[in-house]
């Protein structure tokens, strides 16, 4: 899931613990560290959340000595992520890269799609996330301050949406549990829970304004009780 949602997640966990010394990083690093991978464990209820950021779950590498120059980085679509090994034995995965598999990120970081030892040069983004997810491409939103009411001035279900949907029906047999939990519509809604230019402290203010993540606390605490619901329903229950 998104790092916003995931720090949501914990604050929620933590308000249910009275013996707040029972929750700690299991390796002692910051809850503050933006990249990598992070434990919390609640130790009174044997239970750990863990975050390991791999944006597009795939390999993001390095471009080919022999690449174009306009390849500045390549995204492995063949290869899963090698913190891939590290989600065994796991009770729940949530996975959430769409805000990544976008035309507009994809070009403005010069990301091409490698396959097979390959570098693709005219693989598009929807190839590229079939072979293996857009909010907004940027813009100006720090003037819409309440949420919109109109259903018609929202954007259509995005194609990788559709695609998820049908791919999770396909993988649930078995003892697999498959869900796609699906906040694209109901977060359409709320363009104004948008960072904008409210940032970091230290952020330029003629910096691109963030019109594609959500604020905490608000939206992605939204995500996180439709999240718990979902896991009630699937029979992950506490006793």
């Amino acid at each position: 899931m998104g790092r916003n949602q995931w720090e949501s997640l914990l604050c929620m966990l933590a308000q249910a613990v009275s013996n707040k010394s029972a929750i700690f990083e299991e390796n002692g690093s910051p809850i503050t560290k933006h990249k990598g991978f992070l434990s919390i464990k609640f130790q009174d209820y044997n239970l750990t959340v863990q975050y390991y950021r791999t944006p597009f779950i795939v390999v993001l590498g390095r471009r080919p000595i022999t690449a174009p120059p306009q390849v500045k980085v390549i995204v492995k679509v063949d290869q899963l992520h090698w913190r891939s090994q590290q989600w065994k034995g796991a009770n729940v995965i949530v996975f959430n890269t769409g805000h990544w598999w976008n035309r507009h990120k994809i070009a403005k970081m010069g990301c091409y799609f490698q396959e097979g030892g390959t570098v693709n040069m005219t693989m598009d983004t929807m190839e590229g996330f079939t072979r293996n997810g857009t909010w907004d491409d940027g813009g100006v939103c720090d003037a819409i301050t309440e949420p919109e009411k109109d259903p018609k001035k929202l954007k259509l279900e995005s194609w990788n949406n559709q695609y998820i949907g049908n791919m999770t029906k396909e993988m649930n047999h078995g003892k697999w549990k498959v869900r796609l939990l699906n906040i694209t519509y109901l977060t359409g809604f709320r363009k104004d829970g948008h960072p904008s230019k409210y940032r970091e402290p230290g952020t330029s203010p003629v910096a691109p304004q963030d019109c594609s993540h959500w604020c905490l606390p608000g939206v992605p605490d939204t995500w996180n009780h439709i999240l718990y619901a979902q896991l009630l329903s699937m029979e992950f229950r506490t006793e």
